[in-house]
């Protein structure tokens, strides 16, 4: 006699069995992480789901001129062929069709002024995962997360991947403590080798978000130069030409990536 089983069943069997993994490698869950999955499991697993899709965003983390850095490097990327994805310029962008979106965090102190040990380790950590949690916004569609900052790197990267895969978020998380890392030819190898490239004949689009302030480190604002704080050195259109003229250009055009 053939059981039938509701889908529920396996994903429920899907789920614990990621845990379990993950309890067996004995990776050690910061605070911060219980608290979201213990409190918010159903609407993160949610937001989850929606994440991971062609169609959907690269998204950076970190400090605001890490983000504005790495932005523009993709944007003006041509390493590959963007064909057969041999490491040879074919004059088209690498990331064609794709749209950049650079999470601006405000509200935090330069990282580098906090320290790697003790308290202020777990204060970095938790920095990431804030980060990580923004990007989950429904209006991202985030396919990938970059986390720019070294800082954030050494822990909050497994912190990230910890807190995505307790939450079922499959998405490739890119960072590296190593500041000679190549983040660009890490992203179009990920992206490729996980057919998430639109496959759109079109130059990459930049958008700019901003965290200031708990609340928006779920819910990310649209860039408003008013609300850059006064201790930030220069103007985003100084640091990030191309970046700030494609957020100005395609702000209000919806459609493509969202």
């Amino acid at each position: 006699m053939r059981l039938k089983y509701p889908l529920f069943f396996f994903a429920a069997l899907a789920l614990l069995s990621s845990c379990v993994k993950r309890v067996e490698a004995g990776y050690d869950s910061i605070p911060l992480v219980d608290e979201l999955v213990s409190g918010s499991f159903s609407e993160l697993h949610r937001l989850a789901e929606q994440t991971g899709k062609p169609s959907g965003t690269i998204v950076l983390i970190g400090e605001p001129l890490q983000c504005l850095s790495m932005s523009e490097k993709m944007i003006g990327s041509d390493e590959f062929d963007n064909v057969d994805a041999r490491l040879v310029q074919d004059g088209l962008p690498d990331f064609s069709g794709e749209t950049i979106v650079s999470l601006l965090d405000f509200t935090n102190p330069p990282f580098d002024s906090l320290s790697v040990s003790g308290k202020d380790s777990l204060a970095l950590r938790e920095i990431a995962v804030r980060g990580a949690l923004a990007a989950l916004d429904s209006a991202l569609g985030c396919k990938m997360l970059v986390i720019c900052s070294p800082a954030l790197a050494p822990k909050g990267g497994d912190d990230v991947i910890d807190f995505y895969g307790q939450i079922g978020c499959d998405v490739p998380v890119i960072f590296s403590a190593d500041t000679s890392y190549s983040f660009t030819k890490a992203c179009y190898k990920a992206l490729r080798e996980r057919n998430l490239f639109t496959h759109d004949i079109a130059y990459p689009v930049a958008r700019l978000m901003m965290i200031i302030g708990e609340e928006s480190s779920r819910h990310p604002l649209l860039f408003d130069d008013n609300q850059v704080p006064a201790s930030f050195a220069d103007t985003v259109g100084v640091f990030a030409p191309n970046t700030y003229v494609s957020h100005v250009q395609n702000k209000y055009i919806s459609g493509r990536n969202r």
